[in-house]
């Protein structure tokens, strides 16, 4: 158990609402594969909290996350959540939803599209990377759904006005979905969006693509939250998954042990996360 991953090729026309739907119960086997305490589990969710965490935990220092499957009659679409509290759907408890695949993303007919899964029960996180075939690209590809769920570092208290909890939902454009966080006036927003931002600058600006001449093709940094809009500053301590790369790494190319690439276009901003020594092909 741990850690798993897997990955899927749909060829291009394939990515429907059906496809969607076998989607999410992969992610469910996976889920308990990897060896996270299952708190809920019915046909269209799955709740989920870290391995070794008591069933009720309410505690935002343990990873707690949701995968929701909603039926929009033609489409369907997959949500994620952090969640502080018993369970997602617990009327106390905060959460905030987080797009991870939608079947009416890529038009119709869909180009051909290539998702990789990972998760890690005992350490907590999980994440989800996707790319559609893109002639216009240079790398072939460009990033779709791209998100972690991090469990970052926390060092002060989350009593305080102006942060928020320790684990969220980060994606490649470096918008952060924690489970809640407090407004400048210490109440509580169940919505929360934060910026990031990296030593190359905001994390949701275009940021990724490099200038040709750079000495430093290829090199891995720390990703930070950082104050945006009327949140305030978040958390004060680095992604614990989550790397961000410059250009000039291919998919899948080991960064560090354990860890490797994910990119999309020249555009796109490429990062690393941890894997599994391999992906079942699905």
């Amino acid at each position: 158990m741990a850690r798993v991953g897997f990955k899927k090729i749909y060829p291009a026309g394939s990515l429907d609402k059906t496809a969607v739907q076998a989607l999410f119960s992969h992610l469910k086997t996976h889920v308990a594969s990897a060896g996270f305490n299952v708190l809920l589990d019915n046909p269209d969710a799955i709740d989920f909290i870290r391995m070794g965490a008591a069933t009720g935990t309410a505690d935002d220092d343990t990873p707690h996350w949701a995968f929701e499957y909603v039926d929009w009659g033609a489409d369907a679409e997959i949500r994620a959540y952090p969640v502080y509290g018993t369970h997602f759907v617990d009327g106390a408890a905060y959460a905030h939803s987080y797009t991870l695949v939608h079947s009416g993303w890529l038009g119709n007919p869909s180009p051909e599209f290539t998702l990789w899964f990972a998760a890690d029960g005992a350490a907590g996180w999980w994440w989800l990377h996707g790319v559609e075939a893109d002639a216009g690209s240079a790398t072939g590809v460009s990033m779709r759904p791209a998100c972690v769920g991090a469990t970052s570092r926390r060092y002060p208290s989350d009593t305080h006005q102006g942060l928020c909890a320790r684990y969220g939902i980060w994606d490649a454009w470096g918008d952060w979905e924690p489970a809640y966080a407090r407004d400048e006036d210490g109440l509580i927003d169940t919505t929360p969006w934060t910026g990031t931002w990296s030593p190359f600058g905001e994390g949701w600006s275009f940021n990724a693509k490099r200038h040709p001449g750079s000495p430093l093709p290829k090199m891995a940094v720390p990703q930070f939250p950082n104050r945006d809009g009327g949140i305030s500053a978040c958390i004060l301590g680095e992604f614990n998954e989550i790397l961000i790369l410059t250009d000039g790494y291919a998919s899948e190319e080991t960064v560090v042990p354990g860890w490797i690439a994910m990119i999309g276009n020249e555009w796109d901003q490429p990062y690393a996360v941890p894997a599994p020594a391999s992906f079942t092909l699905l």
